[in-house]
C-alpha cells in the first residue's frame, strides 16, 4: 500500500511540475476550428481526458457475448495419474 502512495504522490508532483514549467509554452490547435494561443499543458490533459471518456464504456461493457461456465477439467499442468493402488481384499482369479 505505501508503495501504491507513494507512486501516485510522485505523478501529481511530475505532472505539477510538468503544468509548471510549460505555461508559458503556447500551441496553435485545429479541430474543425483554429484555437490559438492553447498552453501546451492544457492540450496535453484534454486529449488525455478525451481517451479516458472513449474508454470508460468499453470497461464497464457487459459481456453478453461469453457465458461463464465453470471448466470441465482444471486448466494449467495436468496432474500425473497415480497407479491403482491394489486392494487389500484377496484379488479373484478367473477360473480356468
Amino acid at each position: 500500500m505505501p508503495v501504491k502512495l507513494i507512486g501516485i504522490l510522485m505523478l501529481v508532483v511530475l505532472v505539477s511540475l510538468f503544468t509548471g514549467f510549460n505555461l508559458s509554452n503556447r500551441c496553435t490547435i485545429w479541430f474543425f476550428y483554429s484555437f490559438k494561443d492553447i498552453p501546451v499543458f492544457a492540450a496535453l490533459f484534454s486529449a488525455f481526458m478525451a481517451g479516458v471518456l472513449i474508454t470508460l464504456p468499453f470497461t464497464f461493457k457487459k459481456k453478453d457475448e461469453k457465458k461463464s461456465v465453470a471448466p470441465s477439467e482444471p486448466r494449467g499442468k495436468k496432474r500425473k495419474e497415480k497407479p491403482e493402488q491394489e486392494n487389500s481384499s484377496p484379488a479373484q482369479e478367473p477360473d480356468a
